[in-house]
């Protein structure tokens, strides 16, 4: 700590007979805190009545208790009759479950009004007028009614089939099984796809190609299993218009494709994405399965967002090589539904790729319940470009991987609601000495409500990682580091709880604990409110700032064997 904490020792022992006894300290603000008395006991404070140290003789080794407050009321033997007790442990501990913790979720708002471009989002607002059936067979594939005004069909071998339409207000309704075949769909308008039970591989590129920059409704219909795979090398992409067409993953669409029905979809990827747009994906209900992907699961080049009907949640897996969600340009937006994600690279990635200064390639959670493992060096449970902003839902993660983290971003982040748990795991990354962390901030982290418990163990590590200030105005963050600190011959990174430039502190509860160094690192500390603990049991010191009190609860603990010559910092 840069500021000595207690200036005066004003009393010394407490001598017990036999008999377990406590000390009440009292806070001027109605709370108090109950210290258990051992046989040898020091109490000290300091002279405007702040800040108080107990302290006991265990194993040859000074054992103190620390609690700053805004005003000490008094210490008395005995339990007073009015104020608020809190609890002294601060030893946190931060696991992953298996059960499935209760989330909040978003039920949408069908927008009917035209004018407003989202209305274009929800099929309930469109009526087909032609419908066009497509059924698969492993001898061909045939198309009822054969004859479309506006629509041409040609195919290439028995089984792969193209389509070329100019009239709007189609439903195409593809059913059956084919081991070699492939729809590709050229539109001048929207349409919607309904799967009806539909087993479709292109050994040769993807399974279900759309080139139209316009909205699909993709609908996987009621009751159905629907299964698509791609093949390990695609063929040479046609040319159309001067263009090499986009061919990128088992289910590729140029335009937005908007996911609703209550069926469930398959996908395999053995030579591209799982499910591609060049535009925004939108998921509204259904049931969706990556089961594997050589590349992301989902890929866009704009906005993800998963939402829900009032009929029913969307729940979508994905197990991939590379990132399972990856939004090029644009924003991750998670209102509700269950998202299982598994990848070696990020599990959530928001980029800019072209540097655009409208996108603000952000992620939000505002419902929902998001399960994450990611297993690659430096991967990133949710890692955006711009800021991340959690006001509900529940994200549950575990990184393992050198240099790894939790939440990645080069914005602000602010957490209002919900609940975040994550555990990183890893060492320092030998390429660029990355340590591991729990959230890496490069701009303010703000917390207003919800729970936040992290862990991070490995060389180095921290919990939280910020390069500007914290603000903790409510809520519950418990967080834990342990490894030891790292040193090279031109990198130092200290194993932490917390470290930032100034920490301000207005309400909640913040426990930091540290294994190895020191719990909570920052140039400066200020309460106002609220209550923090912070643990560093292994001869360092807990906290390591210039502390400013003006309310709430400030309890240190940690272990002094050079006590009582350097009080503890």
């Amino acid at each position: 700590m840069k500021k000595a904490l207690f200036i005066t020792a004003i009393a010394a022992l407490t001598a017990v007979s036999g008999k377990a006894q406590s000390l009440h300290v009292c806070n001027k603000n109605g709370t108090t805190i109950e210290i258990p008395i051992k046989e040898y006991n020091e109490i000290r404070f300091d002279a405007k009545q702040k800040f108080v140290k107990f302290t006991d003789l265990i194993n040859d080794y000074w054992y103190s208790h620390y609690f700053a407050t805004a005003e000490i009321d008094s210490i008395v033997p005995r339990k007073p009759l009015t104020g608020t007790p809190l609890e002294t442990d601060v030893t946190p501990e931060v696991t992953i479950g298996s059960d499935t913790p209760s989330f909040d979720e978003i039920t949408e708002t069908i927008i009917t009004d035209e004018t407003i471009d989202e209305a274009g989002d929800f099929i309930e607002n469109y009526t087909p007028e032609k419908r066009v059936t497509i059924t698969f067979s492993e001898t061909g594939v045939s198309v009822t009614p054969g004859i479309v005004s506006g629509i041409k069909f040609a195919k290439k071998g028995d089984t792969h089939l193209t389509i070329d339409a100019t009239v709007g207000k189609v439903q195409y309704i593809v059913k059956g099984k084919c081991s070699d075949g492939s729809l590709k769909i050229y539109s001048t308008k929207k349409f919607q796809m309904m799967l009806g039970g539909l087993d479709l591989t292109n050994c040769n590129g993807p399974a279900i190609n759309i080139q139209t920059g316009k909205t699909i409704y993709f609908t996987l219909g009621a009751g159905t299993t629907n299964s698509l795979c791609d093949g390990v090398e695609y063929d040479e992409a046609p040319t159309t218009g001067g263009k090499v067409e986009d061919q990128k993953g088992t289910l590729f669409a140029e335009g937005q494709i908007i996911f609703n029905g209550t069926g469930t979809l398959n996908i395999t990827s053995l030579g591209g994405h799982g499910i591609c747009s060049d535009d925004y994906i939108r998921i509204r209900s259904g049931k969706i399965n990556i089961l594997s992907a050589v590349k992301d699961g989902f890929h866009t080049n704009d906005i993800f967002r998963v939402g829900r009907t009032a009929a029913q949640r969307p729940e979508i897996s994905v197990s991939c090589a590379g990132d399972a969600i990856d939004c090029g340009k644009g924003n991750v937006l998670i209102e509700a539904g269950t998202l299982t994600l598994s990848s070696a690279g990020e599990a959530i990635k928001v980029s800019n790729e072209d540097s655009d200064s409208t996108v603000s390639a952000s992620a939000t959670i505002r419902g929902g319940l998001i399960k994450i493992y990611t297993s690659e060096s430096k991967s990133s449970a949710i890692k955006c470009e711009g800021n991340y902003t959690q006001s509900g839902g529940v994200v549950i993660a575990q990184t393992e991987g050198d240099g790894s983290k939790i939440i990645n971003c080069d914005g602000s982040m602010t957490l209002s609601g919900g609940h975040l748990t994550g555990i990183a795991t890893g060492n320092i990354h030998a390429a660029d000495t990355t340590s591991a962390a729990g959230v890496k901030c490069a701009g303010a982290l703000t917390v207003k409500g919800g729970t936040m418990a992290i862990k991070c163990t490995g060389e180095g590590a921290k919990a939280i990682n910020c390069d500007s200030n914290v603000t903790i105005d409510g809520g519950s963050i418990t967080l834990m580091a342990e490894g030891e600190n790292y040193y090279d011959d031109t990198d130092n990174k200290k194993a932490r709880a917390i470290t930032c430039t100034d920490l301000t502190v207005n309400g909640g509860t913040l426990i930091a604990s540290s294994d190895k160094d020191i719990a909570i690192s920052a140039d400066n500390l200020t309460l106002n409110g609220g209550t923090v603990k912070a643990l560093s049991p292994n001869n360092a010191s807990s906290l390591n700032s210039d502390i400013y009190i003006n309310g709430g609860w400030l309890m240190l603990k940690c272990f002094t064997p050079d006590y009582p010559d350097s009080p503890a910092r």
